[in-house]
């Protein structure tokens, strides 16, 4: 029988070395036997077994994170299923998630007036999991109301800190701007983008060695990380982001997106699908708005006083903007394939189409996901299956509602998830998939 020494000893050995074992173990059996051995094998054993079981239930697909009904943590929901997985409890924090990638979450933290701090949490692989990151830089600009919840729109991963450690990267939209900043593994300070001008960001995404990001009006633009020539003080990063933008078109209201994706299909195809809330009944009512206020202007300047039109005027805005039209509900979404040149410095095809050839997307602000409908039967291939991107949820009588199945082919909408009234003032379901 082995002594208490020996035993100690076991009790030492580092997670990624239990984590290689487990993934050995294929009988329940073999994992009781595994737990036997002490108390810290024992836990990993049962949290491993769990995780496990999760991933051959769902095999992978994207799941939805759902507020308990008591608010105090998180569920998981699977869309083919219809059910939750109450036995998967996941206590998290109750604010909105604004990243998954490889199973990551990200969560602001710590804010004050001129930073913010972002944690990575895996609550598949136990609740040790977690990774702080230095903090972001915040300008005048900057500042919200709700910076805790809304001071980063979006964070993304080029690869997964537990299978690479030492060799990741993190980009992060952050700001009323929601500028761009870049962090490396190993650097104390992140690396930012210079503000494109008279642009707010949408998405961004890591793309075969690329940093491509977009705004609402189908700008798209290449960033990429420079050494600089020299470091002027201690307090930041060895690199810099340069950008180049690809693609640029005049800004009207008929080009303008509510919110746009960038997402990678599993054949390496790059797409990019626009939403939209607008109807044509609103995109007209403010077309005819610029025009009249730009009467409104023209008649003040020529010495007028502008009230025969300024009625008018009211009357629109008023129908623009009533209350009754909240909340925004999602009306359409254009997909299109995007191509670039070999350097990524010029997109050489950007192709509308009606079929994503038998993929799913899976969109809202925290994550973007592309599978084939091949391996989940149950689920609509050529669809769009998104979530509620709206971020004055807290403001809406129902609380998050915009979440919905969009034919690409038909044009047509369905529904996979309807929130619990309960949680109306809890952050809006988020698409993750367990690693």
């Amino acid at each position: 029988m082995a002594n208490s020494t020996e035993l100690s000893k076991w009790q030492l050995l580092p997670d990624d070395l239990l984590h290689e074992i487990t993934n050995r173990l294929h009988k329940p059996s073999d994992y009781v036997r595994f737990g036997a051995v002490c108390k810290g094998w024992h836990s990993f054993a049962h949290k491993s077994y769990k995780q496990k079981h999760l991933l051959h239930v769902h095999q992978n697909s994207p799941l939805l994170l759902i507020p308990t009904e008591d608010q105090e943590g998180r569920n998981l929901y699977d869309i083919t299923q219809g059910m939750v997985y109450h036995q998967f409890r996941l206590n998290l924090p109750k604010k909105r998630c604004c990243g998954s990638s490889y199973g990551w979450l990200f969560f602001v933290d710590n804010v004050t007036k001129s930073t913010l701090e972002l944690i990575l949490i895996n609550p598949f692989l136990g609740d040790s999991k977690t990774i702080n990151l230095p903090p972001i830089k915040l300008n005048k600009d900057d500042i919200l109301d709700m910076m805790d919840n809304y001071g980063v729109y979006k964070a993304i991963l080029s690869k997964d800190p537990y299978v690479f450690p030492h060799d990741y990267e993190v980009v992060a939209l952050y700001g009323s701007f929601a500028k761009l900043a870049h962090h490396k593994y190993g650097d104390k300070y992140w690396s930012y983008a210079k503000k494109v001008e008279g642009t707010t960001l949408a998405d961004v995404i890591f793309y075969k060695g690329l940093i491509l990001s977009l705004d609402r009006y189908e700008w798209i633009i290449n960033f990429t990380l420079e050494p600089k020539a020299r470091v002027q003080s201690t307090n930041s990063s060895p690199w810099y982001l340069k950008w180049n933008t690809l693609k640029k078109l005049a800004r009207t209201i008929r080009n303008y997106a509510c919110n746009a994706y960038l997402v990678e299909n599993s054949n390496g195809d790059l797409l990019l699908a626009r939403r939209c809330y607008w109807g044509e009944d609103h995109i007209q009512a403010v077309e005819t708005a610029q025009q009249l206020d730009a009467a409104i202007r023209q008649d003040i300047a020529e010495g007028g006083s502008g009230d025969a039109l300024l009625e008018e005027y009211k009357k629109i805005e008023e129908s623009m903007y009533r209350k009754d039209e909240i909340p925004k509900l999602t009306v359409n979404f254009e997909v299109y394939k995007l191509s670039f040149s070999s350097d990524g410095k010029r997109l050489s095809m950007k192709i509308r189409t009606k079929t994503l050839d038998g993929e799913i997307l899976f969109l809202g602000d925290n994550n973007s996901i592309s599978i084939p409908a091949s391996r989940y039967p149950k689920l609509h291939p050529n669809s769009i299956y998104y979530t509620d991107d709206y971020v004055e949820y807290y403001d809406l009588p129902l609380g998050s509602c915009d979440n919905g199945i969009f034919h690409i082919e038909k044009e047509s909408f369905d529904k996979h998830y309807l929130p619990s009234f309960s949680t109306k003032d809890m952050p809006p379901p988020i698409f993750v998939v367990p690693k």
